[in-house]
């Protein structure tokens, strides 16, 4: 898997890291760059996975199983 992640990454100059995290948290496989803890990822995307879901049940949404964050130095997005 984790070979499948650097290729993923290695097909666009756009993603700089990817991990495949449970959502307790737990990492799966990851293709990170060094010195970022891998952890600490698995554990906010886990926490940020649980937060959107609670604001689409809100207003009636479907439950989300996936996200990508895209992002730049000033502005981040969450999408489906």
């Amino acid at each position: 898997m984790v070979d499948r992640l650097r290729e993923l990454q290695a097909s666009s100059p756009d993603i700089e890291a990817s991990a495949v995290v449970s959502v307790d948290g737990l990492s799966i496989a990851s293709a990170l760059p060094q010195g970022v803890e891998e952890d600490r990822v698995s554990a906010m995307s886990a926490a940020m996975l649980s937060s959107v879901n609670e604001s689409h049940q809100s207003w009636g949404a479907v439950h989300l199983n996936r996200f990508i964050l895209k992002g730049k130095k000033d502005m981040l997005s969450l999408c489906r």
